[in-house]
């Protein structure tokens, strides 16, 4: 592909004029007209900021040009991403999407408003696909790709492309691959471990003859009595069984973002669910594991969840930062619960599906046969990120991740949080023969 981003793209043009967020004008308000700079521009000296958790939607596609190649010839930087026009674009985590038509050399461009202060630009779109203010979850198609030399959109690009930076809160612009080796979030991927209750939840490394088994997520499923964990890692998913020693196998399956994995086994068919592109893919241990999309989009890649009952496959997953439900019965017809929630975990209590979210730091319960109705079970202090449910012999549990350690609470002991631990900032649980099996990384 012919060099792209010369000129004024990449030496700063291609940037639009940051606009204010709300939190930033509330913040504004509590600090006095003094936090005001020059120009409008909002100063806060020596504000301590957090970091957004932000991954890597575009691992399947070729660096055409690093952020070395842009910063040698005088440009800000960014990275390019060699794509057809037309390609789906995820957002590389949550925020507030900004469309700024025919930027300069940058073309079309979109930014992303994360937490405090951080921003992600892609340019050279060749299609906005939402509103300007609109939320979106890491996952959420923004845009197309484009960058054909001379198309609209296209701006200075002489190549199909999506360039890619990010800026800090102090306006410096920055490099994602960077940002994400520093600030992993959860996202990085790190060795799995179980626990087991009937050795007082005492974690062992999951470990085989491959080396460790390492993920940013985790699924289990058991079949028979063998113990099967699928993991994502560098967007690839794989299985390992602890029949084998835990050797950890590819599958096959490649694309899958961020933390949203999930797994089921129906009749003895092995099944995986995870984000691509925004959309729920499922594959099959009985179709050499096809990755197959499902219809499902709008999808955040952090949380998903699948149970099956009377052989019908039902999905949640976190669509607009709502709780939405599909089943292979109606073709995947996606449907919002109105239940908010920033993670979610799915069981079944005889014919009743029931569903645990978290919102806001606490865990609520809502379920079918009450219409979905949302009641909060007093567990509170929780990641947002992460959740697990099972169904112990007629007993609600659900699992959680706070300081650091996994909390189990349930339903007998009016949902008492109790601290498992267990270390871990990712939760999936199983149960194997009565006993109660927790695996975190």
């Amino acid at each position: 592909m012919a060099r792209t981003d010369e000129g004024g793209c990449c030496a700063g043009e291609g940037e639009p004029t940051p606009g204010l967020s709300r939190r930033a004008m509330l913040r504004t308000a509590a600090l006095g007209a003094g936090a005001m700079a020059a120009g409008g521009v909002l100063a806060l000296p020596g504000a301590a900021y957090a970091a957004p958790v932000i991954y890597n939607p575009f691992t399947a596609y070729p660096i055409t040009d690093t952020w070395e190649g842009h910063l040698a010839r005088g440009s800000l930087g960014g990275i390019d991403f060699g794509m057809p026009v037309g390609t789906r674009l995820p957002a590389c985590g949550a925020g507030t999407v900004q469309n700024t038509p025919y930027n300069g050399s940058g073309g079309h461009t979109v930014t992303i408003y994360h937490a405090d202060g951080y921003r992600s630009q892609y340019l050279h779109l060749s299609q906005f696909l939402l509103a300007n203010g609109t939320y979106v979850e890491a996952g959420t198609i923004v845009g197309l790709s484009g960058g054909a030399a001379g198309a609209p959109g296209s701006g200075s690009s002489t190549g199909p492309h999506v360039h890619w930076h990010m800026i800090d809160p102090a306006g410096n612009r920055i490099s994602p691959l960077v940002y994400i080796a520093q600030h992993p979030g959860g996202v990085s991927p790190r060795q799995v471990y179980e626990a087991a209750s009937n050795n007082a939840w005492r974690a062992l490394p999951v470990s085989g003859s491959a080396g460790a088994v390492t993920g940013s997520a985790v699924a289990p499923i058991a079949l028979g009595t063998t113990k099967i964990l699928y993991t994502l890692n560098g967007g690839r998913i794989f299985e390992a069984a602890s029949n084998a020693g835990w050797q950890n196998l590819w599958t096959g399956v490649t694309g899958a973002q961020g933390t949203a994995l999930a797994a089921l086994n129906l009749d003895g068919v092995k099944l995986i669910y995870s984000v691509v592109d925004g959309y729920v893919h499922e594959a099959a241990s009985n179709n050499a594991w096809r990755n197959l999309n499902s219809g499902i989009g709008g999808v955040g890649s952090s949380s998903i969840s699948v149970i099956q009952l009377d052989g019908i496959k039902y999905v949640y997953s976190i669509v607009g930062g709502y709780v939405h439900e599909a089943s292979s019965a109606n073709a995947w017809r996606n449907l919002n619960t109105g239940i908010p929630a920033s993670a979610v975990a799915a069981i079944t209590l005889g014919s009743t599906k029931i569903i645990y979210t978290v919102n806001g730091g606490s865990v609520y319960e809502a379920a079918s046969n009450a219409g979905w109705q949302n009641l909060w079970t007093g567990i509170s202090g929780v990641s947002d990120g992460t959740l697990a449910a099972m169904n112990v012999g007629g007993v609600k549990h659900i699992y959680t991740s706070a300081g650091g350690y996994v909390h189990e609470a349930a339903s007998n002991n009016a949902w008492r949080n109790l601290n498992s631990g267990v270390g871990g900032a990712t939760v999936a649980v199983l149960t194997v023969g009565g006993v109660k099996l927790i695996y975190s990384a």
